[in-house]
């Protein structure tokens, strides 16, 4: 399995909210803020992602001017998020590290680990699995223990397990996260199936893969995810043709070259 398929079992587009924590008194300035991050979302949400990665900037200057460090550390994980779609990886780097290594403001812990994981995923993606289970290891360190974060680190530690096809290990992490995920998040529930599906497939257990696959399908066309729906319906061609069913391999294909050959990401 390559690097960017494991990315893509494992990539989270969930996007932070100015709105986490509403003072009951906030100046003009942070308002406008929370308005340049909502309309942010917006547009990421129809694609939009260059203009998304404008109004996010907006944001963040604003947060900046006036100190507001939650709203500081929400808009520059959103920058970062958003540019590793754009595949402006270098720039997303930029971002998190401007997080993790800042020495002037202290940021919650459950942010520094949400840009820690992001870290991992970004070496994952380059190819630098030591930095990817650094980074995780440091992620799982700022989680506390009723951390939120909790399946989203377990999904990441799967993709590393899966990068090394050490099945046994993916698919300890990926079920771990499934149970942690279930109730706390659709987007990272439809990861962790996918995850559990994949480390299936090593093991050759085809026919429980296919069951995961179809959890994780449910939920992506829910969620309007092309590239996930798309990775859903490959990993189910491969079942298939491993269990012999060639011409349902076939027709799982064309779904997922048709998604391919369009232009919504």
């Amino acid at each position: 399995m390559g690097f960017r398929s494991i990315i893509i079992l494992i990539c989270s587009l969930m996007l932070l909210s100015a709105c986490g924590h509403v003072e009951e008194t906030r100046s003009a300035r942070q308002q406008q803020a929370t308005e340049f991050n909502q309309r942010a979302q917006r547009a990421f949400q129809r694609g939009e992602y260059q203009v998304a990665a404008s109004f996010y900037e907006n944001a963040l200057q604003l947060d900046i001017a006036v100190e507001n460090v939650n709203g500081i550390a929400i808009n520059t994980l959103n920058l970062a998020k958003v540019n590793q779609v754009l595949g402006k990886t270098a720039l997303a780097q930029r971002y998190l590290d401007s997080l993790l290594e800042d020495k002037a403001l202290q940021y919650p812990s459950a942010q520094l680990a949400a840009a820690a994981a992001q870290k991992s995923l970004l070496s994952l993606q380059e190819g630098d699995v030591a930095g990817a289970t650094t980074w995780v290891d440091r992620a799982a360190a700022y989680c506390a223990a009723d951390c939120s974060l909790s399946g989203v680190i377990d999904n990441a530690r799967a993709g590393i397990a899966l990068r090394a096809n050490d099945a046994d290990k993916a698919l300890y992490w990926s079920e771990r996260a499934a149970s942690a995920n279930k109730s706390a998040s659709q987007l990272e529930y439809a990861n962790s199936l996918r995850l559990t599906a994949s480390a299936r497939l090593l093991k050759n257990e085809h026919e429980p893969a296919l069951r995961l696959l179809e959890g994780a399908l449910g939920i992506d066309k829910t969620l309007g995810l092309p590239e996930k729906i798309r990775m859903d319906l490959l990993l189910s061609a491969q079942a298939h043709e491993k269990l012999g069913h060639a011409e349902q391999a076939a027709q799982f294909r064309d779904r997922a070259a048709r998604i391919a050959a369009t232009a919504v990401k």
